[in-house]
């Protein structure tokens, strides 16, 4: 089982009918060498998320509260976008080429896939018209404003050497959207977990931590 970090979020109170079955959380990323990259929750953020450095180390920063308009899969996507700055080296402080704002929207696109929230009939569809943004609310996600177009990934980018590996969406279980408390229970064992690191015996306690969120 590939390690979760802690960046569960309670982002989905209010959705479109399109996601009200919708129930997943946001697993963590990991780099180009498969080491975990830290996430976490900042309610002052500006945007909904962004790749930030923190004492030398890259760590992903969201902001659970913002554009809570957008659809959950779409809220995944520019997280898994971001996640894919870090795994493909991309810069954080200057602006990106625009082939590389692609090959990390590919990225994207395959972990959303992989993590099967794109499976549903007409996903891809809403997905991409979800992200016809106002020039204000494209200041708020990664990368410039553009048009998402999925026929365009077509081996742009490079894949994991297993469909485990890599930066990936953990699905949550149930059919409705993971409580507040739920949440908060699994946030504190990914952080457990994130401190104690990838050995089996970390793995184990992490597993029996969230069993204990159950229910909750």
């Amino acid at each position: 089982m590939k390690i979760i970090l802690a960046a569960l979020l309670a982002l989905f109170a209010t959705l479109p009918a399109f996601a009200d079955t919708v129930s997943f959380s946001f697993a963590g990323c990991t780099d180009a060498l498969n080491r975990p990259v830290a996430s976490r929750a900042d309610p002052a953020l500006g945007s909904l998320v962004e790749v930030q450095l923190a004492e030398g180390t890259r760590e992903i920063v969201y902001n659970p509260q913002s554009l809570p308009q957008l659809l959950p899969e779409t809220r995944a996507f520019f997280y898994a976008h971001a996640c894919a700055v870090v795994r493909l080296g991309q810069a954080i402080d200057r602006p990106r080429s625009e082939a590389d704002v692609q090959r990390a929207d590919c990225w994207a696109f395959d972990t959303l896939h992989r993590s099967g929230l794109l499976k549903r009939e007409g996903a891809v569809d809403a997905l991409t018209s979800d992200v016809e943004l106002t020039p204000a609310l494209w200041e708020k996600v990664p990368g410039p404003a553009r048009a998402l177009d999925p026929a365009r990934c077509a081996g742009a980018t490079p894949r994991p050497a297993a469909a485990t590996r890599g930066n990936a969406l953990q699905v949550a279980p149930g059919s409705r959207n993971a409580s507040p408390a739920w949440n908060a229970c699994t946030l504190a064992c990914g952080n457990r977990l994130y401190a104690c690191g990838r050995g089996g015996a970390c793995q184990s306690a992490f597993d029996r931590c969230t069993a204990g969120c159950a229910g909750k």
